[in-house]
């Protein structure tokens, strides 16, 4: 067994759901995208109790799943550990920070208590992640684009219905808007889809049409401007379906005013990032990015923004025995 393991991983998009409480079928599902930064990184080393160092943003949820995996696991309980949280997805921010940030504990423990391989689905039902969106545990494993299908009543976790690589060479903006909420989690967030009704099968119908026939379409063929259309409609249409809980379209009435101003400048494709506040827009390249940031007024600051590239592969695993 390994005396020492380094898990890596990134970020997921959310580009919202494709069902919730349906008379029939499948519920949530829904369709995302990993991106490279920013990322979860954890060491973990050989150590005579369990110690965890680091980022506090992280070390404190890094000690809750720690507990939660110890309780959980009879047959392959991992030797005590020193992890080192080195750096973490900010937790809010529509990011899917819990999700990797949990794989990436289950994982490394994994790791230390001589189970290699163990599926990203099983690490996340160790943690409780992935109750609602599969995104994130699927990309954990795999990278790219995901395509949730949803789960049935008696599943714990949505099947994977498709899993596309993006090209490698278009970016992504990151676009955190000058708000004081974070996007919705916790008890926060079970209240609001509380308050939701179900969501009409037309609107379903309509979401899983644009999955299939433009939004899949447009990645297979590279084509960005067929890509960002499909994602704006997609986005658009759920946010109006969780406007009543959220306050807007896009998070609330301010940040629907920030899309429609940076849409005005030719930036179509822009979207929200599950409950946000963080919204994101896609660009061919590194110089496409810079020229979409530069078209940008300055009178939407303070807003800000990163680039960043689509995640095409898994978690990263060293291991050093």
């Amino acid at each position: 067994m390994p005396r020492h393991v380094s898990v890596t991983t990134g970020a997921r998009l959310h580009f919202g759901p494709l069902s919730y409480r349906p008379d029939s079928g499948r519920h949530f599902g829904g369709v995302g995208l990993m991106i490279d930064q920013p990322g979860v990184r954890l060491t973990f080393a050989e150590s005579d109790v369990d110690r965890v160092t680091g980022d506090p943003r992280g070390v404190e949820r890094v000690r809750t799943f720690v507990a939660r995996i110890r309780e959980s696991c009879l047959d392959a309980v991992p030797r005590p550990c020193h992890i080192d949280v080195q750096s973490v997805v900010p937790p809010h921010s529509g990011l899917g920070s819990g999700t990797q940030l949990g794989l990436a504990v289950a994982r490394g423990l994994a790791e230390f208590a001589g189970e290699p391989g163990v599926s990203s689905v099983t690490l996340a039902k160790r943690v409780g992640r992935g109750l609602r969106s599969a995104v994130g545990v699927y990309g954990f494993e795999t990278g790219g684009l995901i395509v949730d299908a949803g789960q049935h009543d008696d599943e714990e976790i949505g099947a994977l219905a498709c899993r596309l690589a993006v090209p490698d060479e278009w970016r992504v903006l990151l676009i955190t808007p000058p708000v004081a909420d974070d996007g919705l989690s916790g008890a926060e967030e079970e209240q609001a889809f509380v308050r939701l009704g179900s969501m009409p099968l037309s609107l379903t119908n309509e979401l899983s049409r644009l999955v299939l026939t433009e939004l899949l379409p447009a990645v297979t063929a590279g084509d960005l401007d067929a890509f960002s259309a499909a994602v704006y409609e997609y986005g658009s249409r759920v946010g109006q379906f969780f406007s009543r809980v959220q306050g807007g379209t896009f998070g609330n009435r301010s940040t629907d005013k920030l899309v429609a101003h940076i849409r005005n400048q030719g930036v179509t494709g822009i979207g929200q990032t599950s409950w946000g506040p963080t919204l994101f827009t896609f660009a061919r390249n590194e110089s496409h990015a810079r020229q979409i940031i530069s078209s940008l007024p300055l009178d939407i600051s303070p807003i800000d923004i990163r680039t960043t590239a689509p995640l095409n592969q898994g978690a990263n695993i060293v291991l050093n025995k």
